[in-house]
């Protein structure tokens, strides 16, 4: 039926055909065998988590999460965050009822709001560990902050020692100027030193003895500045600083700060880590840090009726962790307020703050409370 000779070419084309099958199996879409390597997929980098930032009022300004795109699976609603209470330091309920507290303790007024940390201790902002809880139309607070912060103000005892030698140290200095007067052309360091020796004239014209880290633009590091009160043999330290904001120019007013009890978490950290297990020299001196933070606090608000940002608590300054008695730090003001750092910029505000410092630790126990503070 076939001519001789043409069998062979149709079993060329089949054996062609067959070959060409197997190619497509054995090549990739650029003729590329399948035993190379798949080609590299680019994923895109896992955004990193914003930094949390505390604002200065101890409110939150972080920042809004990065975009993400919707994922194709259901989304699962992961739980609330929740604020972790530490564990009682002794035995006793964690959580103490907010009214039995007040009727046992009925000659203070102290007013606070479930869910914030901000109270008032006789009118005056005090910044508490963790917030309030309420529970079941009862409003809890937690033990420790009742005994850290709220059982020290409760002591009748003098809050000024016996021995009346005090180390004052003026913030920064040298090639650490601090922040910048947003008027004035001046740097914290200036105004500090200023600060710190129309006090030192005060302070000595009653008695006391009177040291200061340094009394020029010298550099001095924050061990210096600590090892200043050992040698002093120092009663008390109080540091003297002025805040800064920029580029807001909006906010203002005077803070008192002293170092944060162990197993509470700080008012304030700067984006410094904030570990509440840490106990420092100076925690063995809590209650009388808040006491006179509060009295001098208080002194320097009726003296300036600068607006009151209040008493907070912070575990960062290094100033304060090694003292080895009660020490304070204040902020005088906002230099990146232009009408705060006006005032600050003139040497007769300066004698008022330095004035105000003397009255806290000169006048009788009370006598430095707010205008407004009442009992109940």
């Amino acid at each position: 039926m076939f001519r001789r000779g043409g069998f062979l070419p149709l079993t060329l084309l089949v054996m062609l055909g067959l070959a060409l099958l197997a190619g497509c199996e054995t090549t990739g879409p650029a003729g590329r065998s399948s035993a190379a390597a798949p080609p590299k997929v680019e994923t895109l980098p896992v955004p990193e988590a914003p930094v949390l930032k505390p604002a200065l009022d101890g409110t939150s300004t972080n920042p809004a999460p990065p975009s993400v795109p919707a994922p194709t699976a259901p989304t699962v609603t992961a739980p609330a965050l929740v604020q972790h209470e530490p564990e009682a330091a002794t035995p006793g309920p964690l959580w103490i009822d907010w009214q039995t507290w007040r009727t046992e303790h009925p000659t203070h007024r102290v007013e606070l709001v479930p869910g914030s940390r901000r109270a008032l201790w006789e009118g005056t902002p005090l910044y508490l560990g963790f917030e309030p809880r309420l529970l079941e139309h009862r409003v809890e607070v937690l033990r420790r902050d009742i005994d850290k912060n709220f059982a020290p103000l409760l002591d009748p005892q003098p809050v000024i020692p016996a021995l009346r030698r005090i180390v004052i140290d003026p913030g920064h200095g040298g090639t650490n100027s601090g922040t910048r007067s947003i008027t004035g052309n001046q740097f914290e360091k200036q105004l500090t030193l200023d600060w710190a020796l129309r006090l030192a004239v005060l302070l000595r014209a009653r008695g006391w003895e009177v040291a200061l880290t340094r009394t020029n633009d010298a550099s001095l590091d924050l061990p210096g500045r600590v090892e200043v009160a050992d040698r002093a043999e120092a009663a008390l330290f109080v540091s003297l600083h002025f805040n800064g904001a920029f580029p807001n120019a909006e906010v203002h007013g005077l803070e008192t700060y002293c170092l944060t009890p162990k197993g509470l978490p700080s008012t304030v950290t700067r984006d410094f880590a904030d570990d509440a297990s840490q106990e420092w020299p100076n925690n063995a001196f809590d209650a009388q840090n808040l006491r006179l933070a509060m009295r001098i606090h208080r002194s320097l608000i009726h003296k300036t009726g600068a607006m009151d940002r209040g008493v907070r608590r912070a575990r960062f300054m290094g100033v304060l962790r090694g003292q080895r008695r009660p020490a304070v730090l204040i902020e005088g003001g906002f230099l990146s307020n232009p009408a705060e750092a006006a005032q600050i910029n003139t040497p007769a505000y300066r004698q008022r703050l330095a004035e105000a410092v003397v009255a806290a630790l000169e006048e009788p126990q009370h006598a430095a409370r707010s205008p407004d503070s009442t009992s109940f």
